[in-house]
């Protein structure tokens, strides 16, 4: 019964207070910066962590209007003309539910759809709560520059990671997997193109809600106008 009714008790600055050494220095910079800058301090901080890529990415499954959560790999920001845009790189399976239900039937060939994406920071007690349109980039892509985007991560990738795409439909009654190219690899050890299913998942974003713990600092950054982000720093 106490440790419940001490959890009752625990605010904003309680939860982050583990990790308020490493948030200290913020604490003082309450400057409107972008999420964008923001972003890149907190990966820049959190690099050696193990796990740190990790997010999650929040969708509505159209057929029951459930929310669905799923945990991704965060694998940069796509790069045009040699810099970054705020554009979300991650990778997915054609096959897997996740695809099926982000894409409606009413959404055309190349139409995004809407998510949210979560990236908590345990080092410096940071949240970033992204919301946008996903876009999923195939073999049947029609733009050559996103094409070889999604070509250069295939290649990109882990041999066990490029392994998984040629396992057996998931989601299914477990069978033994069958024998795959060993690290999508061919017998002279080149990569192998990328299957059908393979998937560059783009998260393009519109709003960023940022949180900081360790101050309670927060602020939104929207799109206005399609192009020009509005910073507002509001209430915790």
């Amino acid at each position: 019964m106490s440790s419940l009714s001490n959890d009752n008790h625990i605010g904003l600055t309680e939860i982050g207070s583990e990790s308020h050494n490493a948030s200290s220095d913020m604490s003082s910079n309450n400057e409107l910066t972008s999420w964008r800058d923001k972003i890149t301090s907190s990966i820049a901080r959190s690099r050696k962590i193990r796990g740190g890529n990790y997010v999650q990415i929040s969708t509505v499954d159209p057929a029951t209007l459930e929310p669905r959560c799923r945990t991704v790999v965060f694998r940069g920001f796509l790069k045009e003309n040699g810099s970054e845009t705020n554009v979300m790189k991650m990778i997915t399976d054609k096959r897997s539910c996740k695809y099926s239900e982000v894409t409606t039937a009413n959404l055309g060939q190349g139409q995004k759809s809407n998510c949210e994406l979560l990236w908590w920071f345990a080092k410096s007690s940071e949240q970033y709560r992204i919301r946008g349109q996903l876009k999923f980039v195939g073999s049947d892509e029609e733009d050559s520059f996103l094409s070889a985007c999604r070509k250069e991560q295939w290649g990109n990738l882990s041999d066990l990671a490029r392994e998984q795409f040629f396992w057996k439909d998931p989601g299914v009654p477990f069978e033994e997997q069958a024998k795959v190219p060993e690290g999508g690899r061919d017998s002279d050890g080149k990569v192998l193109p990328p299957p059908n299913n393979f998937l560059l998942m783009l998260l393009y974003p519109n709003r960023c809600d940022y949180l900081r713990l360790g101050d309670n600092y927060r602020q939104i950054d929207s799109i206005k106008d399609d192009t020009m982000w509005n910073i507002q720093r509001v209430n915790p």
